[in-house]
């Protein structure tokens, strides 16, 4: 029956990402094939539906990054010189942005951005961090940036603008690595529970309150461009082969690349590629 195969390319043709994989719709007729994959996805390895869902917010703010901005663009902090309530802080960013937006149009320009805040709940300061355009000499964005956000200080650091910087990137701000490590300890102490095992009750609610409280709140411009992925099914073969070789011209980014399983334990195959110089 073949498989399914899920295309990406980004708006300037640097980066492409590819997916490839079974489903209980769309499998191997060879028998070999199927027994193959049956033995192979027996395993602790199979995804839980929340990484899967976590891993896939990655990968749509990576995409986002790779359509939208470049070396040289510019990623901002801005913090906290005294605590303030949870709706000042809010009001006050509505207020940065304007400010922003009103700067870049005086300039002939329109502000580009993704914005996450931070620490909304209480653990601890509050902050956040926004990437934005690069349009305009760094001492003018500094002195634009003081005037927008008048609570604190901002920090602001060049944008690498390769996928690797873009993936970087994105984890940081779906705090992929807290969030991750947390549903991985969780799913331990629930295969512990189901083996017979005694789990701490209080370490599960703190868990779940790691899982729901650090999910970060991702604001995004409305002008961005979204480059949708194209999806299509392979039937001219069983299945795909596993050695992943990039297309012409570009190069595998082998840290971004991998051989996995569906949260169905089906075979899944995700390849990121870059262009060559």
């Amino acid at each position: 029956m073949g498989y399914w195969k899920k295309s990406w390319k980004s708006r300037d043709g640097s980066v492409q990402i590819v997916d490839k994989y079974h489903s209980q719709k769309m499998q191997p007729k060879n028998p070999l094939i199927r027994e193959k994959r049956r033995k192979r996805t027996a395993g602790a390895s199979t995804p839980t539906q929340e990484q899967v869902n976590l891993r896939h917010r990655v990968d749509r703010l990576t995409r986002l990054l790779l359509d939208n901005f470049e070396a040289g663009d510019w990623w901002i902090t801005f913090k906290l010189a005294d605590a303030v309530g949870e709706k000042t802080f809010r009001r006050e960013y509505e207020k940065m942005l304007r400010r922003m937006r009103d700067a870049y149009r005086k300039a002939g320009h329109e502000l580009k951005y993704i914005a996450v805040l931070e620490n909304l709940s209480g653990r601890g300061r509050m902050h956040g961090h926004i990437i934005v355009n690069n349009v305009q000499p760094f001492s003018v964005l500094k002195k634009m940036m003081r005037a927008a956000w008048q609570l604190g200080d901002c920090h602001i650091k060049p944008y690498g603008g390769e996928v690797m910087d873009a993936q970087r990137l994105a984890s940081y701000m779906c705090k992929e690595d807290v969030i991750g490590k947390a549903i991985r300890e969780r799913k331990k102490l629930m295969t512990a529970a189901r083996n017979g095992g005694k789990v701490d009750g209080r370490q599960l609610k703190k868990l779940d309150r790691i899982i729901v409280g650090e999910r970060s709140r991702i604001c995004p411009s409305t002008n961005l461009v979204r480059t949708k992925p194209k999806k299509e099914v392979v039937s001219r073969a069983e299945t795909y082969r596993e050695e992943i070789r990039a297309p012409r011209g570009y190069h595998v980014v082998k840290e971004l690349s991998y051989n996995g399983w569906t949260v169905d334990g089906y075979p899944y195959q995700h390849a990121v590629y870059e262009r060559d110089g």
